[in-house]
Formats: C-alpha cells, structure tokens, sequence
C-alpha cells in the first residue's frame, strides 16, 4: 500500500511538471517575433495561464469576452525559496504595423513567493485586452521574472504605456524569463 502511495506522488509530480512543460510550444516565441524583439531568449518553461474556460496555448486566438477577467489560474515552476515577477504586455499598442504606445503594461505582480502568485504584491491591477477596432490581431504575452530579492520599492501604476521591458529587468535586477505564453486578440 505505502509503495502505491509513493508511485502515485511520483506520477502525479511528474504529470505537473509535464504539464507545464506542454502548454504551448515555445518555439511560438520565436516565429511570433517575440524573440529576439521583445525579449533576448525563449523562457525555459511554459506558464500555465488558464482564464474562466479557456487555457492558453502559446499562439492561441482568444475573443475578447474569454479575456474579460484575470486569469483563474497561472502556474509556473517557481522555486519556492525565491521571489518572482509576473508580467502581462501587449508590444503591439496601438497596432502591430505602428507600436508608438509599445509596450503596454496590463498586469504586473512583484514579490511572489515561489509560485504563489496570489500573494505577491499587486503593482497594475489586470486591464482587459481592447485592440483597436480597425487593429490587426495584437500579441499579449506573460512572462515571469526570478527576483534576486525581494523588492522594496514599486512602479507607479498610472504609466502603462511606453513600458520598456528590457529596463524593467535589468532596473530591477530580474533573471530570465523563466517562464511565458501568449496569446492573440483582435476586436
């Protein structure tokens, strides 16, 4: 009985992290021109994002009703005795073609304990996805940061636009990304 129970743990840790590892394909990174133009390299993971009934898979097209909310679940492999960032863009604002408000910061959570993302420190609040309605489909990606510590001070949340990742990162002494998806959403 005690052997069952430990083959059982083992199969269940191994469907998670294999979970996670499937969640998207992370080559998308590179063929949707997310790599190298907004980040240097493809996270190591995949992030489980799940909103009401819909999981994300990276390319996916989403509607704008199935984005409406935040996300019900995001799962990452986050080492539980280090703090994370998770961060939500969209670096086609206000159109894939003319980006002059890119990036634009959606979401931004510091401080999160290993990978419990509901109790890190809420620095932007989840604004919906709304392209422009004459817009092509525009990309909205997650990416999640490993922090060397804990951060002590936090963006202003009003600026939105204009949010420069790659300063972002290094300003805050970020690693990675570990882990990311994305998504599309036209009007």
């Amino acid at each position: 009985m005690a052997l069952e129970l430990v083959y059982f743990i083992i199969l269940i840790s191994f469907s998670s992290i294999s979970a996670q590892k499937n969640v998207c394909e992370l080559s998308k990174f590179r063929t949707s021109n997310i790599v190298p133009i907004i980040i240097s390299i493809v996270p190591e993971y995949a992030l489980q994002v799940e909103f009401k009934n819909k999981s994300v898979r990276c390319g996916d097209t989403l509607n704008r009703l199935e984005t409406r909310y935040q996300p019900t679940i995001i799962n990452f492999k986050g080492e539980k005795n280090k703090f994370h960032t998770l961060v939500m863009i969209d670096p086609d604002m206000p159109s894939p073609q003319n980006p002059s408000l890119a990036c634009y910061r959606h979401w931004l959570i510091e401080n999160i304990p290993g990978d419990l993302v509901n109790f890190g420190d809420l620095v932007s609040w989840y604004e919906p996805p709304e392209p422009p309605i004459d817009s092509d489909p525009h990309r909205y990606i997650f990416l999640v940061y490993e922090q060397l510590t804990k951060l002590k001070d936090h963006l202003d949340n009003n600026q939105r636009t204009h949010f420069n990742l790659q300063k972002f990162t290094k300003d805050r002494g970020l690693q990675g990304p570990i882990a990311g998806n994305f998504f599309y959403l036209k009007y």
